[in-house]
């Protein structure tokens, strides 16, 4: 590969990683929230994740990879949404 290639690879994937775990973090804490009742707090928290998970995606197909882990993270964040519409 071409150094350049290789750094805007390398810049991707944290770029990606980053936003990978900004996402988790937002979709734990909409799972605490829903927990305790606070269903329009999980759902603006959840909308984030969605937003973070949708951007790494972005980056994956950028780098040609699967995204097999955000692809399990964005499947989480929809199952958690549609128990939240299910309790409303």
């Amino acid at each position: 590969m071409i150094p350049e290639d290789v750094r805007k690879s390398e810049m991707l994937n944290a770029q990606k990683k980053m936003l990978r775990l900004k996402a988790e973090e937002k979709k734990k804490g909409a799972h605490e929230k829903f927990q305790i009742g606070d269903f329009k707090g999980a759902k603006l928290d959840l909308m984030d994740a969605r937003n973070l998970i949708h951007e790494a995606l972005r980056k994956v197909r950028a780098l040609g990879e699967r995204g097999l882990g955000e692809r399990t993270i964005q499947d989480d964040i929809e199952a958690l949404w549609r128990k939240i519409l299910a309790k409303e």
